[in-house]
């Protein structure tokens, strides 16, 4: 399998790299303390073009495919995680709109999400549980020409700062999929989660009291919400959260090695010591092995395979890397010692973030529950 990126999507890397330097990298510690939303470089992703990469050209994106928004992601994540989980989230309704919106949907709203005009977030989780989404409470009953929709939905991803979400809810003996658009009467905000990490990418609980969504709003055919949501779950949040661990552990192992290089400890760098040695091969061998797992569905889904077909690998990516990067930041925290602690440096913020990841998009063990029905089938 060949990895190489090719001029269009060096320059890629080479654009967001400078983007996240210059414009992210200076702006992370005042907005990780503060847990705020950062919409000015929101919206400055969306101009140049960092949340259409999957969208097609007639619908305002690049359609530069899933390798370019890996890169995105794993550029933006290795400064600072929780915006590169912005542009992992962001991007499961463009794609499910993308996959099962009809074509008015499609006009009307991928542009502006492409463009992050608008945000888009995607909700499947309750308080039943995440990892079973058959067992959801919430209801959409037909009434007139739509459907009031009862529910509540927690541990959601962008809510507060979304102009549309995509919901799923329970229609008869199954369930359906909308499209719930901002300040639509019912649709209520009640929390917003306190969270160990990646606290500038907002998660909230939020209530459906006879919500009525009209009918030109069900996203995909009535009965088959469960697919919709579980595709673009599976294929932009899974492989988008491996994507965030994977420039995670980069930006902690780059912090590391530059720390140990400059350390000196009895007249010579740490990085002289073996036992410290040690410690950043084990990260970097571990980098190298989560780039092939990341890179490799992605890859596969530009080449037309389906979510279906990729499912055990996306799985592999997401669990793997996101182990990665919890020890890689582990490491670069006891590399640096004290340092490692204190704000300034920015790895103690890096390892929350990646314990955070362990739950995004399916917890690890779900992540084992797939690929183990998956090798024992």
């Amino acid at each position: 399998m060949d990895f190489s990126l090719g001029r269009e999507l060096e320059m890629l890397r080479s654009m967001v790299q400078e983007f996240a330097e210059r414009k992210v990298g200076p702006q992370a510690l005042a907005l990780d303390e503060r847990a705020e939303f950062p919409f000015a470089l929101a919206k400055e992703m969306g101009q140049l073009g960092l949340m259409g990469l999957t969208v097609s050209r007639e619908y305002g994106g690049t359609a530069l495919g899933h390798v370019a928004r890996a890169v995105a992601i794993e550029e933006v994540s290795k400064v600072y995680a929780s915006l590169g989980f912005f542009l992992q989230t962001g991007g499961i309704l463009p794609y499910a709109l993308e996959a099962f919106g009809t074509e008015e949907q499609k006009r009307k709203y991928l542009p502006a999400l492409a463009r992050a005009e608008k945000i888009g977030a995607f909700a499947l989780t309750e308080a039943g549980g995440g990892s079973d989404p058959g067992s959801m409470q919430s209801t959409a009953r037909p009434a007139d020409d739509g459907y009031i929709l009862n529910g509540r939905k927690v541990f959601i991803t962008l809510p507060e700062v979304a102009d549309i979400i995509g919901v799923v809810a329970r229609t008869g003996e199954g369930f359906s999929a909308f499209l719930i658009e901002k300040g639509t009467p019912g649709f209520e905000i009640t929390r917003r989660e306190t969270h160990f990490g990646l606290r500038a990418a907002p998660v909230n609980e939020f209530v459906l009291s006879d919500c009525k969504v009209p009918r030109a709003n069900l996203l995909g055919p009535e009965g088959r919400g469960l697919v919709v949501g579980i595709t673009g779950i599976s294929v932009m949040g899974r492989l988008g959260a491996a994507a965030v661990a994977l420039g995670t552990a980069r930006g902690c192992y780059e912090a590391a090695l530059k720390f140990a290089k400059e350390r000196k400890l009895y007249g010579k760098p740490i990085a002289e010591l073996q036992a410290l040695q040690f410690m950043l091969v084990d990260i970097s061998t571990e980098i190298e092995a989560a780039k092939w797992l990341v890179y490799r569905p992605a890859q596969l889904l530009d080449e037309g395979k389906s979510a279906r077909e990729l499912g055990t690998d996306i799985a592999r990516a997401k669990l793997y890397a996101c182990e990665v990067a919890a020890r890689a930041a582990a490491s670069a925290v006891r590399i640096m010692g004290g340092y490692g602690t204190t704000p300034e440096y920015q790895v103690v913020r890096r390892l929350r973030d990646a314990i955070e990841l362990w739950a995004g998009a399916g917890t690890q063990e779900i992540m084992k529950v797939t690929i183990g029905r998956a090798i024992t089938s």
